[in-house]
C-alpha cells in the first residue's frame, strides 16, 4: 500500500525502519499516550517491526521528503468492539517531534479514504484512552462521531485500568459529508 499526503507517505513497513521506530517509540511521551510501554532497546524495536511486517496490518507513516518513519498506522479486522464483518478499527502512533503539525490528521484522512474507496469497509471505529487529548482532536477533525465511553476497558502495561472513548464513521457519512467537502477545496 502507498498513500500520499501533503507531507507524508503511508507505506509498507521495511526491516530498516527499526532504528527510526526505536527513535520515537522509546520516548516516554509516545508509548504511554497510546497505552503501551516505551520500547526499551533497538533489539526490541527490531522484533516489534518484524512482528508488524509479519502481521501485515501495520503501516509506516513516513516523511515525504526523506521517507523516514515517524509513526505507524494500523488496521484491525478481528476482536473489534463491533461484531460486523465490514468493520475496521484503526490505531496510530506518531513521534512527539511531529505532534501538532496536522500530520496525524492528514494520515487518518488518507486511511479513511483508502478504507472506504479501496476496501469493503462500511464502518471505521477508533478509540483513545480518555487522557489522550491529541488523539481525540485528530479523530474529531476527521468527522468521526462519538459512540461513547467504556469504563474500565483495559489494563495498561503499568497496571493502570483506563476508560476509553470510542468513535465511528460510516461509509454513508463519508460519502455525504467528507468526500464532497474534499472536492470543494
Amino acid at each position: 500500500m502507498k498513500l500520499i499526503g501533503k507531507d507524508i507517505i503511508i507505506r509498507d513497513l521495511k526491516y530498516d525502519d527499526a532504528e527510526a521506530f526505536y527513535e520515537y517509540a522509546s520516548s516516554d511521551l509516545v508509548g504511554p499516550s497510546a497505552g503501551w510501554k516505551p520500547v526499551p532497546s533497538l533489539k526490541v524495536a527490531k522484533r516489534v517491526i518484524n512482528s508488524y511486517i509479519y502481521a501485515k496490518d501495520v503501516y509506516a507513516i513516513a516523511l515525504k521528503e526523506n521517507n523516514k518513519l515517524i509513526g505507524t498506522f494500523s488496521f484491525y479486522h478481528e476482536n473489534l468492539l463491533r461484531k460486523y464483518k465490514y468493520a475496521t478499527q484503526v490505531g496510530f502512533s506518531l513521534s512527539n517531534l511531529y505532534w501538532n503539525r496536522g500530520i496525524m490528521t492528514d494520515a487518518l484522512g488518507l486511511c479513511v479514504r483508502y478504507l472506504f474507496e479501496e476496501t469493503d469497509t462500511e464502518i471505521i471505529e477508533v478509540c483513545h484512552e480518555i487522557f489522550n487529548y491529541g488523539s481525540k482532536r485528530v479523530i474529531e477533525k476527521n468527522h468521526f462521531k462519538y459512540d461513547g465511553r467504556i469504563r474500565k476497558y483495559k489494563t495498561l502495561y503499568d497496571d493502570r485500568v483506563v476508560d476509553v472513548d470510542f468513535y465511528s464513521l460510516t461509509k454513508e457519512e463519508y460519502e455525504k459529508e467528507i468526500k464532497n467537502e474534499e472536492f470543494k477545496a
